[in-house]
């Protein structure tokens, strides 16, 4: 499972809108999660422009799920334009849309179900396993 930048926000800060929801599926999920250095770039980024401390953030997130490098290839540069062209991605997302493979993205954002990949829905309410 591909986790996108919004889960480990959830997860990481102390208030979201889907923490709880990104906290149960951690919990039920945790040894098959994985982000790639991608979402620790977005998350610098984000941790930045909020004036939060951008090596917390990161080392966090690192804590929680394993980190794959990606290589960006002109090749993946190419597919990533045609999402945003095509489909209204920011950079990010189309290159997580890229990055996940045939694994699921756990993600809020609605992009992805339109390209066809399968997204583990972050913001639908779950019943806890039994």
């Amino acid at each position: 499972m591909y986790a996108d930048t919004d889960f480990l926000l959830a997860l990481i800060k102390e208030n979201d809108w889907l923490k709880e929801n990104a906290e149960r599926l951690f919990f039920e999920n945790e040894k098959k999660i994985w982000t790639s250095t991608l979402v620790l770039q977005e998350l610098m980024m984000i941790a930045h422009r909020d004036g939060q401390d951008v090596e917390k953030v990161v080392n966090q997130a690192c804590a929680l799920v394993s980190i794959r490098p990606i290589e960006l290839t002109a090749e993946m540069c190419r597919k990533a334009i045609w999402l945003m062209k095509n489909n209204s991605f920011t950079p990010f997302d189309a290159f997580y849309a890229l990055a996940c493979g045939e694994d699921p993205i756990i993600s809020s954002d609605k992009k992805y179900d339109a390209v066809g990949l399968k997204r583990i829905k972050l913001e639908e309410k779950r019943q806890k396993n039994s």
